[in-house]
């Protein structure tokens, strides 16, 4: 296991899925070789005694854990805002948690437009309630389903908000020096898209990552 190289890798990754908007490419295969390395950073432990090698240490984890929650969380953004405009995604680009996601809101959403739609029509013919339920309880069966298997991937789906409040989150102001697409900030609040000039107060390690890549710069209150 070569960490520099894996977490080179990672990031790289990350960095295209954050610049272009269609999904980058994630098989299943590179999916668990990230969660073994999660897996082997965060249960490492080293001596005490050695404070370097653990602020060394503590620094690689949090960086690594950050940019492979941050990876999923806007790929989730991407599968999402694709369901809601019933737009087709290359599913062999994405992991089966993933696709199981995706197919289980496209049809959600195809259910709820078909009962809009009849609900439309309510007075110039009878509705079948019967079947209405029938697919209300199989969309629902459907979603638990996703739910259920996304946690055995350890949680595609956004954490409750509950457990953010628990958590104090900096913010820092930038201004933004070119086009920028959307993010999901580790408060998991979707940001953006921005334009250059746009001005946003944002949680500080996305800021930092995006003034580290020239995205944007911080602006000093005085």
């Amino acid at each position: 296991m070569d960490l520099k190289k894996d977490y080179k890798k990672l990031y790289q990754q990350w960095h295209k899925e954050f610049k272009q908007i269609k999904l980058t490419e994630l098989n299943q295969d590179l999916f668990n070789h990230y969660k073994k390395i999660l897996n082997f950073i965060n249960e490492y432990k080293e001596d005490n005694s050695n404070e370097l090698k653990n602020l060394i240490l503590n620094s690689y984890k949090e960086n690594f854990n950050f940019l492979f929650d941050d990876f999923l969380k806007l790929r989730e953004v991407k599968i999402i805002n694709s369901a809601l405009a019933l737009k087709e995604i290359n599913l062999n680009n994405v992991i089966e948690a993933e696709k199981l996601f995706y197919q289980n809101l496209v049809g959600t959403i195809k259910g709820f437009k078909k009962v809009k739609t009849l609900s439309l029509y309510q007075g110039e013919s009878e509705i079948n309630l019967e079947d209405l339920i029938k697919s209300e309880v199989k969309i629902k069966e459907d979603i638990k389903e996703v739910s259920i298997s996304n946690k055995k991937e350890k949680s595609l789906i956004s954490e409750s908000n509950d457990l953010i409040d628990e958590v104090k989150i900096d913010y820092t102001l930038v201004r933004f020096l070119k086009e920028t697409p959307p993010l999901v900030g580790i408060d998991l609040i979707n940001y953006g898209p921005f334009e250059k000039e746009d001005i946003a107060n944002l949680p500080q390690k996305n800021a930092k990552i995006l003034m580290n890549e020239k995205f944007a710069e911080k602006i000093e209150l005085n």
